[in-house]
């Protein structure tokens, strides 16, 4: 996909807030040290766009930027490493399930992991969670140039083999841009799934008008 256009559109800091359901939206998900904010600024090719911080866990709210004026991608709070009061922490889990079970223009959750720690507790149960609602997500692993080649090709497929058929898997990183292709070509179909059902529903429309 060219990105021609991205910006930032608003952000949400309690439940049910942030901008107006409009564009489809995609959610980006993760632990607070997996580069979340890196991998939305090397898909949209906009190196400021999602800030960056050294100390991870900083994001307090949802971050909605709209691509190319047609859809949003969403940058959950990250969880694991999260800094604030524990008051703070618990109030994430209302604002993030809210979003993912009542928002009518979400269309998948990528799950960012880092390659090298695989999937753990957290990211389970947020993919059981994902299946019950339900809604399509994948794993996007990062970090593999850190691997090399040969151990990111093992981490892979060792991802693959544990989540099945049912949650694709894509290698992505941020560094040198490998899996971007791929990921786009991937967040690209939930889209235009996306499109045809909306074509649908307006022609079945036009034939009851």
């Amino acid at each position: 996909m060219k990105v021609t256009a991205a910006r930032f559109l608003g952000a949400a800091a309690s439940p049910g807030a942030g901008p107006p359901p409009g564009p489809p939206e995609i959610a980006i998900a993760g632990r607070s040290n997996v580069g979340k904010s890196s991998l939305i600024n090397a898909l949209v090719g906009r190196r400021g766009l999602a800030r960056t911080s050294r100390t991870p866990g900083r994001t307090r709210q949802l971050n909605f930027f709209l691509v190319n004026e047609r859809f949003a991608l969403v940058d959950l709070p990250g969880y694991g490493f999260a800094v604030g009061s524990e008051a703070e922490r618990l109030s994430w889990g209302p604002l993030v399930e809210t979003y993912l079970r009542e928002r009518p223009t979400l269309r998948g959750v990528a799950l960012v992991i880092d390659a090298r720690r695989g999937i753990e507790a957290e990211e389970d149960e947020l993919l059981a969670y994902l299946a019950a609602l339900p809604l399509p997500a994948l794993v996007i692993a990062t970090k593999l140039d850190k691997l090399g080649r040969s151990g990111g090709q093992v981490a892979l497929a060792a991802l693959a083999r544990r989540l099945g058929a049912q949650v694709p898997v894509i290698g992505f990183s941020a560094k040198n841009g490998d899996g971007k292709v791929e990921l786009w070509r991937a967040l690209g179909a939930w889209l235009a799934a996306d499109a045809l059902e909306g074509r649908r529903r307006l022609r079945d429309k036009s034939r009851r008008a």
